[in-house]
């Protein structure tokens, strides 16, 4: 395997404790006793509502981490370049939300482009992560995954991995979850996001748009020329 980079109260029905109540105020106050009852009893519920809902999308991140690596460790027990890319063709569609990818790493360029030159870019996106992963897990040696925790941040869960390799220090993965899909990984505290942004920044600052998708073309031919 290669190296990875309070409201105030309504004064119109408000009642006296010196005066007598009128025979119609009990059921009056006793109806708004009743609504108020219900509508906190209602917040309750939602509120716990909300907590197992947070629960049940930290739980579906934490399975869909587990589920990835386990095709990643499938994938670096298969040979050959193109097997694998074949093989992690599809879940790279299903984990990564390639659409955010695609636009935060553009960056402002995004807003120019004609939505059939997105499309191309998302697909492209597509070819280059998926290519990358097949050319970076290309050998088992015992490699392993750990699920550490699952944490929430402003975008949704972030679930915190370790690598485990045969020799070398374990690789730490934190995968950012936008929408029930991976928009960012981390690396031992580098984001690859963040990495591609500054990139293709540069290039697109140089040679434009067309000179980026020229050269992840050219990279992503060069991954799959690399051989095991």
């Amino acid at each position: 395997m290669k190296p990875l980079l309070a409201k105030s109260p309504d004064r119109g029905t408000r009642l006296s404790s010196k005066s007598p109540s009128a025979p119609g105020d009990r059921p009056l106050v006793g109806l708004k006793h009743r609504l108020a009852c219900l509508f906190l009893w209602s917040l309750g519920c939602l509120g716990t509502a909300s907590v197992w809902a947070g629960a049940a999308t930290d739980e579906a991140a934490g399975a869909s981490v587990d589920r990835f690596h386990e095709l990643l460790i499938e994938a670096m027990r298969t040979d050959g370049f193109d097997r694998r890319a074949a093989l992690l063709e599809s879940a790279v569609t299903d984990f990564f939300d390639l659409s955010t990818v695609a636009r935060v790493s553009v960056g402002p360029s995004w807003r120019q482009l004609a939505e059939e030159r997105r499309s191309a870019f998302v697909a492209l996106m597509h070819r280059l992560i998926t290519a990358t992963y097949a050319d970076r897990f290309d050998g088992y040696s015992g490699q392993s995954f750990v699920l550490v925790d699952v944490v929430s941040a402003s975008t949704g869960p972030v679930v915190k991995t370790l690598l485990n390799r045969a020799s070398g220090e374990p690789v730490n993965l934190d995968y950012y979850f936008r929408r029930g899909k991976v928009f960012n990984v981390v690396a031992d505290g580098v984001s690859d996001l963040s990495l591609r942004r500054a990139d293709y920044a540069g290039i697109i600052r140089k040679e434009g748009f067309d000179g980026l998708v020229t050269h992840l073309e050219a990279n992503i031919a060069e991954l799959g020329g690399a051989g095991d």
